[in-house]
């Protein structure tokens, strides 16, 4: 089995499908979880890069997508979702060992239970619930900032666009519906 690398960020969906999805869609493989900002994307620098007519579109393919694979997925308080905060997070996270306890449970505070994630005071709200209080502190920490910078600069040196992505080697591959072809290349 190959490793493969997947680049989230805590502001999309769709990587909530896919985290959800990882385990069943990939038994077996080594995942490599990579922060990334989506603002940092071109694309998303802006803010959503939607029309009204696609975003409608979108939240009902979401809603489909999630009864599709047995998610519950709820609309956030805020939206469009900014991932920094909780990003940064997350980094601290793996620096201490504590990523596990993190990762998912953030990704359902935003996409399953609609809490409120978007700002630092949200996050470390979280923290504190989850039993990571230690983790607050490293929010602004320079040495993190930079980190995810890198990591997003990275990956859009790399051909990446959005989120969720996954790399298995240096193919990259699209999207929570597009595992089934992670998996494939994982096994080759």
């Amino acid at each position: 089995m190959r490793d493969v690398e997947f680049l989230f960020d805590y502001a999309s969906p769709y990587s909530y499908l896919a985290n959800e999805m990882i385990e069943r869609a990939l038994p077996g493989v080594r995942v490599d979880y990579r922060p990334v900002y989506l603002r940092g994307f071109d694309a998303f620098s802006k803010g959503v890069p939607y029309s009204s007519t696609k975003l409608m579109w979108v939240v009902n393919d979401l809603q489909r997508c999630a009864a599709d694979v047995g998610v519950t997925l709820a609309q956030p308080p805020t939206f469009p979702v900014n991932g920094l905060y909780a990003l940064r997070a997350a980094i601290a996270a793996q620096r201490e060992g504590v990523f596990e306890r993190y990762h998912t449970p953030m990704f359902r505070a935003v996409w399953r239970d609609a809490r409120e994630c978007s700002t630092k005071d949200g996050v470390v709200k979280q923290l504190g619930e989850l039993g990571l209080p230690e983790l607050a502190g490293a929010l602004d920490d320079p040495s993190i900032k930079d980190e995810l910078k890198a990591a997003t600069d990275a990956a859009v040196k790399r051909g990446a666009f959005g989120v969720p992505t996954f790399f298995v080697g240096d193919e990259l591959y699209w999207g929570h519906d597009r595992m089934h072809q992670v998996a494939k290349a994982a096994s080759s």
